[in-house]
């Protein structure tokens, strides 16, 4: 039998904010690269990077970074640019179906796990006013890199801010990344399925919007 499930952790980008596909943010790590004197790897070696979690420091020695803390300061100032200009032509902005957020927030502790670093999460979380439907928020990007998803750390670690347990919560979000975590951490895992993921891990729940969300957290005990 389901427990019931007091706490739901999203991921935030391509999950609750419609964000570029990952050719632009694959566009950033090649410039950083190249910036810092490194001659950028293949694409599908780049994209190791966002699955290496706490082996990220050796994919990036291995590209050829000497100094990993000048790499981050790059590729954190880029995308901080990036984002600013993004969300100033509404090319990052959230989903229709985050309204859901504000009735889900009555019923369940709601948390966020981003591997964005901290400020950037925060400029978009307080640019579309959604800080006020999260207890706890979780941004795992350069200061915490080697906890990044496909970590459980982040995950573990808003449960507990959340005073949930791993069984009585629930992670959603768009990427491989966001399903292992939450698996890692014995959670229940719901996959949403935007325009343009594609992935190859199975979660517990497939869905398409949050408006399925909520049809789902039904069939858990009341």
């Amino acid at each position: 039998m389901r427990t019931k499930i007091k706490a739901i952790i999203f991921d935030l980008d391509g999950t609750l904010l419609e964000v570029p596909n990952g050719d632009l943010f694959d566009k950033l790590l090649v410039e950083s690269l190249m910036e810092v004197g490194c001659e950028p790897p293949s694409r599908e070696q780049r994209d190791l990077l966002w699955e290496s979690g706490k082996d990220y420091q050796k994919v990036l020695k291995s590209w050829g970074v000497k100094n990993l803390k000048d790499f981050w300061d790059v590729f954190d100032r880029k995308d901080l640019e990036a984002r600013q200009r993004l969300i100033a032509t509404k090319e990052i902005k959230p989903y229709d179906d985050i309204s859901v957020l504000s009735d889900l927030a009555k019923e369940y502790s709601l948390g966020i796990v981003t591997n964005t670093p901290v400020k950037l999460a925060l400029l978009e979380l307080n640019t579309f006013d959604l800080t006020k439907y999260f207890d706890s928020i979780i941004a795992l990007g350069t200061v915490e890199q080697k906890n990044a998803k496909p970590e459980a750390y982040g995950i573990l670690k808003c449960i507990k801010e959340l005073k949930s347990t791993p069984r009585e919560s629930l992670v959603v979000g768009d990427k491989d990344t966001d399903i292992i975590a939450g698996a890692k951490a014995g959670a229940f895992t719901a996959l949403i399925m935007r325009s343009s993921n594609i992935t190859k891990v199975k979660a517990d729940y497939l869905i398409s919007n949050l408006y399925e969300l909520v049809k789902l957290l039904k069939h858990f005990p009341n």
